[in-house]
């Protein structure tokens, strides 16, 4: 009898270690999640109701509330990506620029989060006059919300920052025509660049390469 009660015991505290294999991460380890260097698990069926419940979790949140859904365990990729976004509009609409800009710089370039990426781009031409990094920035945006969507317009992420996207494109080529920048040479720039970028994503977020892309 005492040799089974102590190997249903020994059974017992396999499974709390087997089962409960999942963790949750500190704040600093999810800034330092480089192409998801952590090993998140990732839900690559991702369809638009998915991201919409997202965006609804998200969006309503301070950054204490934003914190504590960040600090769950078994967080889900797209989640930590679309958490730190909310977490820097957040810090934006307390007027914390510099943190506003941090997040959306590690969502941006850890994550490849589009509407990130898009904020970015604002950055670029609104403030910095930077237009290379605008339109840069801005096609990257544009091409992984076409990977995201497959250009269904209704899908919350492409409605998400639709006009502004649309402004930037607009008047960057013409900024481009006028010769306000070099827009040849930053368009040959991302032909090398884009498709590398975007079989990345493909890897980061579990899904297929697309033939000619």
């Amino acid at each position: 009898m005492l040799k089974r009660l102590s190997l249903i015991f020994a059974l017992f505290i396999l499974c709390l270690f087997s089962c409960d294999n999942t963790k949750n991460y500190t704040l600093e380890e999810l800034e330092k999640n480089h192409y998801n260097s952590l090993g998140l698990r990732v839900d690559p069926a991702l369809d638009a109701e998915g991201y919409k419940k997202i965006f609804d979790e998200f969006q309503n949140l301070g950054k204490d509330q934003i914190l504590n859904r960040l600090s769950v365990k078994d967080l889900e990729l797209h989640h930590a990506s679309f958490g730190l976004y909310y977490l820097a509009t957040a810090y934006a609409v307390d007027g914390d620029m510099e943190n506003a800009l941090k997040y959306h710089e590690i969502a941006a370039e850890h994550y490849l989060n589009p509407q990130s990426l898009l904020k970015l781009a604002e950055l670029n031409f609104h403030v910095r006059k930077d237009f290379v990094k605008a339109y840069e920035y801005l096609h990257q945006s544009l091409e992984i919300t076409i990977e995201i969507t497959e250009n269904n317009r209704s899908h919350p992420v492409a409605k998400n920052g639709k006009d502004k996207a649309q402004f930037l494109l607009q008047e960057l080529e013409q900024m481009g025509e006028r010769k306000v920048f070099d827009k040849a040479a930053t368009r040959a720039q991302l032909k090398e660049t884009l498709s590398p970028l975007m079989d990345k994503y493909r890897a980061l977020y579990g899904l297929g390469a697309r033939e000619n892309s």
